[in-house]
């Protein structure tokens, strides 16, 4: 997931680079510029948060499909990964609009696929759950 996202972002000249952005709004240290922060330990900070995050998902994921909660296939990763997705946009949306110094990011499309790269994100789960 953040992998294309970062693919994105070299690909189209915009900003979508999921670790630098988080790690910007999470210290506040949006650049005079409104670009993203440099500082490594606010990057160390943004990749800590970000993996821990889908860390959890993942836990979340196992275990909705450890006690059949949810029968672990494709079709179920796709549903978990539109669903953490809308989690996911409803939390940058909110983050973005109330964060008193966002980076100037392309909001809208951010967003969007920030919420479609969770799909990717809960097959690549799903692949190592099924090993």
């Amino acid at each position: 997931m953040t992998g294309a996202m970062y693919l994105l972002s070299a690909v189209t000249g915009q900003n979508y680079k999921v670790v630098g952005i988080l790690a910007t709004m999470v210290t506040n240290h949006t650049t005079h510029k409104k670009g993203l922060t440099k500082f490594t330990s606010d990057i160390l900070a943004g990749v800590v948060l970000h993996y821990l995050i889908g860390i959890i998902f993942s836990f979340v994921y196992f275990y909705l499909w450890q006690t059949g909660h949810v029968d672990p296939g494709i079709k179920s990763s796709i549903i978990l990964g539109l669903l953490t997705g809308i989690v996911a946009m409803v939390f940058w949306s909110s983050f973005i609009y109330l964060h008193p110094n966002p980076p100037s990011i392309p909001v809208f499309t951010y967003v969007l696929l920030t919420g479609v790269a969770h799909v990717l994100f809960s097959l690549g789960v799903y692949l190592v759950y099924n090993r």
